[in-house]
């Protein structure tokens, strides 16, 4: 069986399944054959809303307007999570259907890796929210909403291992790449703005979020509030202020959707493998799962 499981959450646009693959290509190169200890897979939380998105889309271009892309890409940002908190309380509504996607595949990495295996997650854009309201809601001892609500979905014993590998209780690493929580949480007062608990209620994850200064919806965090700044161990510039050769290119989208391809993530991220692959108990790697982790490393 592997010895981690490393999953990535897409952001805002249209997901390409191959989102992550300039990452997967960095783990690849960077471990050699301690890539085969990996279980790695794709969290497509997004897709059930993205027909009615393209709708919309095509529709709207019957009229003249400037934009299109920039327009396109704050479409598919907004609507996504503006769609999942309008129905929040609703049974298979759209914020129960994004946590399914989450649920189901942490059911797939646990059968691949086993229920205590270490997961490492990497989140990008609106999708750090979306992750952000599954272990939120995960790591309350009672919900009325969502997935968790009524003490989570049936044919998993509360308080086994399987239940707390699909609680995120092996987490040993949240990377939130382009993270856009404070779009959604600034009008709060700050003793409102709560981030989830990463030391605390069986928790021990360390929280690296990684932002570029010229992206317009990829934040700092610790700053959001004490809360934040409890739980996030640090925030990273993708790119340094000081770098005067790129100072000229101001405000832009092209930065938001860098981060699966920026070398400081990519090195952060195999020193953290590297390190969670030494203290892991070395298992032999069952032959589908080695299959699975070069199929989707």
């Amino acid at each position: 069986m592997a010895d981690l499981v490393i999953l990535a959450a897409p952001g805002m646009g249209a997901v390409d399944e191959s989102f992550a693959e300039p990452l997967f290509a960095a783990l690849r190169d960077g471990l050699g054959d301690d890539v085969s200890r990996l279980y790695c897979d794709t969290v497509l939380c997004q897709g059930h809303l993205q027909t009615n998105i393209e709708r919309v889309f095509e529709g709207m271009q019957k009229r003249d307007m400037d934009f299109l892309r920039a327009r396109k890409f704050m479409l598919y940002g907004m609507a996504e999570s503006a769609a999942q908190m309008n129905d929040l309380q609703q049974r298979d509504g759209n914020y129960e259907k994004t946590q399914q996607a989450v649920y189901q595949t942490l059911q797939r990495a646990a059968e691949a890796a086993g229920d205590t295996a270490p997961v490492i997650l990497l989140s990008h854009s609106v999708g750090c929210p979306i992750l952000s309201n599954y272990l939120w809601d995960a790591q309350r001892p009672s919900i009325n909403h969502g997935l968790w609500r009524d003490g989570g979905p049936r044919g998993v014993h509360k308080g086994s291992a399987r239940d707390l590998f699909l609680r995120l209780k092996t987490l040993s690493h949240w990377y939130t790449l382009g993270a856009t929580n404070p779009l959604w949480t600034a009008a709060l007062a700050r003793d409102q703005i709560q981030a989830v608990t990463a030391d605390t209620r069986g928790y021990n994850f360390r929280w690296k979020n990684f932002y570029h200064p010229d992206d317009l919806f990829g934040w700092p965090l610790k700053p959001l509030s004490p809360s934040y700044n409890q739980s996030v161990y640090r925030d990273y510039e993708t790119r340094p202020l000081a770098d005067w050769n790129a100072s000229h290119w101001g405000p832009q989208l092209v930065s938001h959707g860098g981060y699966w391809e920026n070398g400081l993530v990519h090195e952060q991220l195999l020193a953290d493998v590297r390190e969670v692959l030494k203290k892991a108990r070395a298992r032999p790697v069952a032959p589908a799962a080695r299959t699975r982790a070069a199929a989707t490393v």
